[in-house]
C-alpha cells in the first residue's frame, strides 16, 4: 500500500536542546535548578531517575521543558550507534535535555506521536542517522531532521499501527525483564546460602582472596585482531553484573610454549585489573568447552583446594566486593588499577568448600535455563523486527 509522507516539521516541531558549559551543571538538585537529560538517558524508555545534571531554570525556555509524548532524539555524538536513538516521555517530568539532543513535539491533530515515535526508532530512521556526516564527532543538523519524509497514512491507521508495534515492544520488554530476574537470581541464593559477606553474618572463618587461590595470571599483551586462530577475551566481554558476554570476540594467535600460561579453561576466574574507575574490578567465570586467550588488563585466577571461583567471583560482584573495590582502586588519567596482589588482599569470609560447591552447582542449574529464555528474546526481537519493517511499508 502506498501512503503519502510528510516532512517532519510539518507534523511536528523540532526543538533543540539547551546549551549550557560544564561549570554550568551540578550534579544535585537544589531550588532553581531542573534536571538536564544527556544521551546516556536514552534507552528503550528515557531515564529520567539517575545520570541526570541539573541547570538553572533560567536558561531552559518555556519550549525545552519536555512534555509527555515528546520523543527526545540524539542529535550529536561520536558514536554512530547512538547517533539517532530516541525515546518517548511517557508522563508529566519538570525537565529538560541537553543541546546534544532534540525533541520532536508531535502535532497529535495531525500524526500520532506514538506512531511517529516508532518511526523514529525504526531501522529506516536509524540507517538514514547513522550516514549522518561528521568526522569523528557525528552531528544530525536540525534542518535535516526536520526534512525527513515520514510515510502518513490517515490518523486511525496510524494508531492502529502504533498499537501493534506498542504491544510487540511490550513482549521484548517482558521477556527480558524474565532474563534479568534469572541473572539476579545467583545473587539471591548467594545471600541465601552466605548471608550478609560484609558483617560475616553466618561466622564463618574470615580470610582473603588469596587464602583461596592457587594462582594468578596476567593475560597476554599480543595483539588481537578481526580473524584467527583463538578467541581472546578482553574487559569488554566481563559484565558489570558478572556474566561473560561472547558477542563480540576479537582472534590471535599464541605460540605452544605460551597457550598454557595466557588461556583460560572452564572454572577459571578473570577479573578486569584496569579500566574506569566504575567499572575496575568486573569479574566472572569462565564455563566454556574449548580453551580462549585473555588480554593484558584481565588476571586469571584458579582455586586452591579450600576455594571455588564461583564463590570469589560472587563476592566481588556482591554490594559488598562492589564497594570494596570501589574504595582501593588507584586512578590515573582516568583509569584505574587494581593489580593481582591487591586481589588477594582483599577479605571475605571462606566457608566450607562443600558449601561453596553446593553453590556453584545451584548456578549452574541457573545457567542451564538461560539459553531458554535467551532463545525467547531474539525470537521476540526478531518478530517486532519484522512488525516494523512491514508497519511503515503499509503491510501490517
Amino acid at each position: 500500500m502506498s501512503w503519502p509522507t510528510a516532512t517532519l516539521d510539518s507534523i511536528s516541531e523540532v526543538v533543540r536542546g539547551v546549551t549550557f558549559s560544564k561549570a554550568d551543571a551540578e550534579s544535585d538538585l537544589r531550588e532553581g535548578l531542573l534536571p538536564v537529560l544527556r544521551a546516556g538517558n536514552i534507552a528503550e524508555t528515557l531515564n529520567i531517575e539517575s545520570d541526570l545534571v541539573y541547570v538553572d531554570q533560567g536558561r531552559i525556555s518555556e519550549k525545552q521543558r519536555l512534555r509527555p509524548k515528546d520523543i527526545v532524539v540524539c542529535t550529536s555524538s561520536g558514536s554512530a550507534s547512538v547517533l539517532g536513538k530516541s525515546a518517548m516521555l511517557g508522563q508529566e517530568w519538570q525537565g529538560s535535555f541537553g543541546a546534544f539532543l532534540a525533541t520532536v513535539r508531535t502535532d497529535s491533530h495531525v500524526a500520532d506521536p506514538d506512531f511517529v515515535g516508532h518511526y523514529l526508532r525504526s531501522p529506516r530512521f536509524r540507517a538514514w542517522a547513522s550516514n549522518s556526516a561528521g568526522i569523528g564527532i557525528k552531528n544530525i543538523r536540525a534542518s535535516d531532521l526536520k526534512k525527513i519524509e515520514i510515510p502518513l497514512p490517515p490518523l486511525e491507521e496510524q494508531k492502529r499501527i502504533a498499537g501493534i508495534l506498542d504491544q510487540a515492544v511490550e513482549l521484548c520488554r517482558l521477556r527480558t525483564r524474565t532474563l534479568d530476574k534469572l541473572n539476579s537470581l545467583g545473587q539471591a541464593i548467594f545471600h541465601e546460602m552466605f548471608g550478609d559477606v560484609a558483617q560475616n553474618s553466618m561466622g564463618f572463618r574470615r580470610g582473603t582472596v588469596g587464602d583461596l587461590a592457587a594462582e594468578t595470571q596476567y593475560g597476554t599483551s599480543e595483539k588481537a585482531r578481526e580473524t584467527g586462530p583463538l578467541p581472546v577475551l578482553r574487559m569488554n566481554n566481563l559484565t558489570y553484573d558478572g556474566r561473560m558476554d561472547l558477542a563480540s570476540l576479537k582472534y590471535m594467535d599464541l605460540k605452544a610454549s605460551d597457550f598454557a600460561k595466557y588461556t583460560v579453561v572452564a572454572g577459571d576466574m578473570l577479573f578486569n585489573r584496569t579500566n574506569s574507575p566504575d567499572l575496575v574490578g568486573k569479574t566472572a567465570v569462565y564455563r566454556g568447552q574449548s580453551p580462549m586467550a585473555f588480554a593484558g588488563y584481565l588476571v586469571r585466577l584458579r582455586a586452591n583446594a579450600e576455594g571455588n571461583t564461583d564463590y570469589i567471583s560472587a563476592v566481588l560482584n556482591s554490594a559488598y566486593g562492589k564497594a570494596t573495590l570501589r574504595g582501593m582502586c588507584k586512578s590515573i588519567i582516568g583509569m584505574a588499577n587494581i593489580n593481582a596482589k591487591e586481589l588477594c588482599k582483599i577479605s571475605l569470609p571462606i566457608p566450607p568448600r562443600q558449601l561453596q560447591d553446593a553453590f556453584s552447582n545451584r548456578l549452574s542449574e541457573v545457567d542451564k535455563e538461560r539459553p531458554k529464555f535467551e532463545a525467547a528474546i531474539a525470537e521476540s526481537n526478531t518478530l517486532f523486527a519484522s512488525l516494523q519493517h512491514r508497519a511503515f511499508r503499509g503491510e501490517l
